[in-house]
């Protein structure tokens, strides 16, 4: 099996992720990395034990982890681990995705914890990502830190929604059980009764806080209609204050990413968040209410590099859903510190 041969398997995008989602499979409790992100050895004997593997625990990381995806059948190849006797994201990625299989086919995989309304759901997670994020996300220091957790995607250029997804997924898989699902091709950011994706919002462009942002961009539109249907679709919006700086920032990223030089693009070097709001749409009635009422806003995406064309996407207009029939939860940070 390689990593994400299952369809429906969607790969943890960072070392920390991966092992928050393997721990909950077995319900073994939270888990973070140790110093220099590297995974704790309990990830994996916690692992073997919730699983009844008949395997020998002791040894390196490594050789546990060889163990495990053995015992499940599957091979361990260099690709999957690292020097100083750490496993690779990959290697991590695997382990998920075959215990994923053996548990589901033994029909034990976990089911999560259960909320009894869209509104207890929704400030119960949206709590856990206030409590995730810090109060000043500096652009270095966000960026480093996920790199060094072996995140795919240190490397974007709109790197805030990206550290959003990094703090809050792990957290959450550590709270609930649940975690991320895929539509289609598109993958949503966590679920768990129902399905909920998470946006970082800038409330203004390049121009300055004079001029207001408030529209966000959402998911491909075919992805969107199946994810309401099948189990109704939370939209958690953290929106910000950016910091745009067309230098030292942008030229460091460049830089760093191995593309040195100027850049037409100006990119954000600090965001520091402002407020939460949570919406929900349960089913294709509300999702054309909100098309009509222009809270939802269908657009269309510029082609492929091949020249394909792109699926067409929904924007959310943030104001214009505040304080409607789709607002299930809000909240306000505090000030923070400079």
């Amino acid at each position: 099996m390689n990593v994400s041969s299952d369809a429906s398997f969607v790969p943890a995008d960072n070392k920390l992720e991966a092992v928050a989602r393997i721990s909950s499979l077995t319900n073994s409790g939270p888990e973070t990395l140790g110093p220099g992100s590297k995974e704790h050895k309990s990830v994996l004997t916690n692992l073997a034990n919730g699983l009844e593997l008949s395997i020998d625990s002791s040894g390196t990381k490594q050789e546990v982890a060889r163990r495990i995806a053995n015992a499940l059948g599957e091979k361990w190849t260099p690709r999957c681990e690292s020097v100083g006797q750490t496993i690779t994201l990959y290697g991590l990625n695997l382990l998920l995705e075959c215990s994923t299989s053996f548990l589901a086919k033994r029909g034990t995989t976990p089911s999560g914890h259960e909320f009894d309304s869209v509104a207890s759901e929704a400030k119960g997670i949206s709590n856990v990502i206030v409590d995730s994020v810090p109060l000043n996300w500096d652009g270095i220091s966000c960026v480093e830190e996920m790199q060094a957790a072996n995140s795919n995607n240190w490397r974007q250029t709109e790197w805030q929604g990206w550290y959003l997804e990094y703090k809050a997924i792990p957290a959450l898989v550590n709270r609930y059980g649940g975690g991320p699902l895929k539509v289609f091709n598109t993958k949503f950011d966590y679920a768990l009764q129902h399905i909920w994706d998470l946006k970082a919002h800038s409330t203004y462009t390049t121009a300055g806080p004079t001029r207001l942002n408030q529209e966000s961009q959402l998911n491909d539109q075919v992805a969107m209609r199946s994810a309401i249907e099948e189990r109704g679709l939370g939209l958690i919006i953290v929106s910000g204050a950016p910091l745009y700086d067309g230098t030292k920032f942008t030229e460091w990223h460049r830089a760093k990413r191995g593309r040195p030089g100027g850049s037409r693009r100006t990119l954000k070097s600090a965001f520091r968040p402002l407020r939460l709001d949570a919406f929900f749409i349960s089913d294709s009635s509300e999702l054309q209410t909100a098309i009509e009422r222009r809270q939802i806003l269908e657009f269309n995406q510029g082609r492929q590099a091949n020249r394909r064309p792109r699926q067409p996407k929904f924007k959310i207009h943030v104001n214009r859903c505040r304080g409607t029939n789709l607002q299930v939860y809000e909240y306000t940070f505090p000030l923070s510190e400079t």
